[in-house]
């Protein structure tokens, strides 16, 4: 006997890593969604009402479905809709199933694929002054140790947004700091003086190409990042790290010894977390403290999503507690609803979720030197 479609969607998801959430609350059950997508590797899903199934790597409000009638669309619909969640760059879809899920199925494939990719080359004179901006898909392409190599063969700083924070480690040369929070970031990484800007799985919801295009470009695909390092043909160059690095750390290292400020309260979550933790925070200003401020040494420490959407820190927290993963999730007062929902669905789950709120007690002042340094604060806008 066939197999049945509610069993061929089974399957499929199940080829990608994707275990679709339930919940009585069909918010709590798309935000556990992108929050799986979100921490990767593999896409996130959930069964929403009307037989609607959300698949997604990225926090953000409902999409409009794409409608299946027909049991013969289901599986090119669904590949294409896993696609579209598991693509380099985060993203969302739905495909609501208007048929019987107990119908016979017709499997077209079998197993979808993430997405494709291509491998291209370019030729940088030796005098060229060089910058390196990478953002989260090199992490979400499998391609940070490519793109290590390639740092090191070059002899380049490299810049990441902050969905690309760990890529190297605080402290390595290579590391050239965090940008794409500030109006001013990409002016201090000396991205206006440089003849050419490598750009590596940049996500435009992190930091729109207008921002930091201001200079000529050229888009490096992540799986190109291995043959380039063998293909440079340029000597090394002594990296330098640029002005947002050192202007930022004048300001914010005082900070983390001094109670009450956000840094302060970075640093006592960083120490809160054990080997292979997870620091997961909302956007705003909890969100804006965690990206700018956390010193990262291990890739995927820090999840500070691009997009908006209420109770994320919570949802991925209680994710990371599915996997096993040691998770601290840090969100500002007041908690809303869907935060409160969220950990109300990690109760009956069985799952502790360790959850930091930052309220009046944290002098949420100290942005105004940083703001003197770099500008208004443009993520999330």
């Amino acid at each position: 006997m066939a197999d049945s479609v509610r069993l061929l969607i089974a399957r499929l998801l199940a080829s990608v890593g994707a275990d679709p959430f339930e919940d009585p609350d069909p918010e709590v059950a798309s935000v556990l969604a992108d929050a799986a997508g979100r921490l990767g590797p593999y896409v996130g899903a959930a069964w929403l009402p009307d037989q609607t199934l959300r698949i997604s790597s990225r926090p953000g409000p409902p999409v409009e479905p794409v409608v299946v009638s027909e049991p013969g669309d289901v599986s090119a619909v669904l590949e294409a809709a896993v696609n579209i969640g598991g693509e380099m760059l985060p993203g969302a879809t739905a495909v609501r199933f208007d048929l019987d899920l107990d119908a016979p199925a017709v499997d077209e494939r079998t197993r979808p694929h993430l997405g494709a990719s291509h491998v291209g080359s370019i030729h940088v004179p030796t005098a060229a002054r060089i910058a390196v901006l990478v953002g989260p898909g090199v992490v979400r392409a499998g391609a940070v140790d490519q793109l290590r190599e390639f740092a090191e063969r070059a002899g380049l700083p490299v810049v990441n947004t902050w969905g690309a924070k760990g890529v190297f480690d605080w402290q390595s040369p290579h590391h050239a700091g965090t940008a794409g929070l500030q109006e001013r970031d990409f002016e201090l990484c000396g991205f206006e003086d440089v003849d050419l800007i490598i750009a590596v799985g940049v996500d435009p919801e992190e930091s729109p190409r207008h921002r930091w295009a201001l200079a000529p470009v050229v888009d490096v695909d992540p799986v190109a990042l291995a043959p380039l390092a063998a293909a440079w043909d340029r000597p090394p160059d002594i990296p330098e790290r640029p002005e947002i690095y050192t202007a930022m750390s004048a300001v914010v290292m005082p900070m983390f010894e001094q109670p009450g400020t956000p840094p302060h309260a970075v640093a006592q979550l960083k120490a809160a977390l054990p080997p292979g933790g997870i620091a997961i925070a909302d956007p705003g200003p909890a969100g804006f403290w965690v990206a700018r401020t956390f010193p990262t040494s291990e890739l995927g420490s820090v999840v500070v999503p691009a997009t908006i959407a209420p109770g994320f820190a919570a949802a991925a927290a209680v994710v990371a507690g599915l996997r096993g993963r040691p998770a601290v999730a840090v969100t500002t007062a007041p908690t809303d609803e869907t935060t409160r929902a969220v950990l109300d669905s990690a109760a009956r789950r069985g799952v502790d979720v360790d959850l930091r709120v930052w309220d009046e007690n944290i002098d949420w002042s100290c942005l105004d030197s940083l703001v003197a340094v770099a500008g208004n604060v443009v993520a999330w806008t």
